[in-house]
């Protein structure tokens, strides 16, 4: 190995490990960015789970019940 490439490893090692050190800065993360389509998409989701719960009600009234309505 080269002097020169082993400095270089040797340096890069140590600024890995001295960034584990407790007195080491701390870098916060960036705040996550707001996506415009997640609110659409949940609504959307919500609404045909709301769908589809009111027609299984249509198709079988009985389903959602612990027992049987009496005739």
């Amino acid at each position: 190995m080269q002097p020169i490439a082993a400095d270089i490893a040797v340096s890069a090692v140590q600024a890995h490990v001295n960034s584990a050190l407790p007195n080491a800065p701390v870098v916060p993360d960036p705040p996550p960015r707001e996506s415009r389509i997640r609110p659409a998409i949940a609504a959307f989701l919500r609404s045909s789970a709301q769908r589809r719960a009111r027609l299984a009600d249509r198709l079988d009234p009985c389903s959602g019940r612990a027992e049987p309505l009496a005739n």
